[in-house]
């Protein structure tokens, strides 16, 4: 098989195999992975619909601001340990438990933007 790249900037960017040099072929890849495509917004956007079916400006900012306490709780922990020479293994604790919430809420407030702006779920006004 003969194998032939490109490069962009002196490394190689995309390999491609003879068949994909064959205009027929990129066609039929391009349409199956615009059918995949098409597949997993369908599949996000009735699943996410049914658990979320609407999402208001209301909620979507209260979830911001529920991060941002998180958020301000880490922090608020984390200078309170700064003034300790030795801080107790309860406080590591406590701190690790507001990280790991603090992290949690981040990431669920990035997957709820993704949906948002993917059309996973109606926004209402």
């Amino acid at each position: 098989m003969k194998i032939i790249g490109f490069t962009k900037n002196n490394k190689v960017d995309h390999l491609l195999s003879k068949d994909m040099l064959d205009r027929e072929v990129t066609r039929k890849l391009q349409k199956f992975l615009e059918e995949v495509e098409m597949a997993i917004f369908s599949a996000n956007r009735e699943v996410i619909h049914k658990a979320v079916p609407e999402l208001t400006r209301e909620s979507f900012m209260a979830f911001a601001v529920r991060v941002a306490e998180a958020r301000a709780r880490y922090i608020k922990i984390a200078l309170e340990l700064s003034t300790k020479t030795n801080p107790s293994p309860e406080d590591i604790a406590r701190l690790k438990a507001a990280r790991e919430g603090n992290d949690e809420l981040v990431h669920a407030f990035e997957a709820t933007k993704r949906v948002i702006e993917r059309g996973y779920t109606t926004m209402v006004r």
